[in-house]
């Protein structure tokens, strides 16, 4: 049975490095959640604007029916 295999010995500046990557990419995880939600609310606005404009083509077609609706 063998011994398992030491860990290679990293310089210094490997730590730092390491360290360095670690914190870029936690700050890139919360821009990427930030822009996922700018980007959410743009289609929001985008569906609701296409909404808006497929009912106002219907009424103005006159395929909207309002019989009763005078209360």
């Amino acid at each position: 049975m063998t011994a398992p295999a030491r860990a290679p010995r990293l310089a210094p500046t490997a730590g730092v490095f390491n360290t360095l990557v670690r914190h870029l990419n936690t700050r890139l995880a919360a821009r990427i959640t930030e822009l996922r939600l700018l980007l959410a609310a743009e289609n929001e606005t985008a569906y609701a604007a296409a909404t808006a404009r497929d009912f106002a083509d219907s009424d103005a077609a006159g395929y909207i029916d309002r019989t009763g609706l005078e209360a």
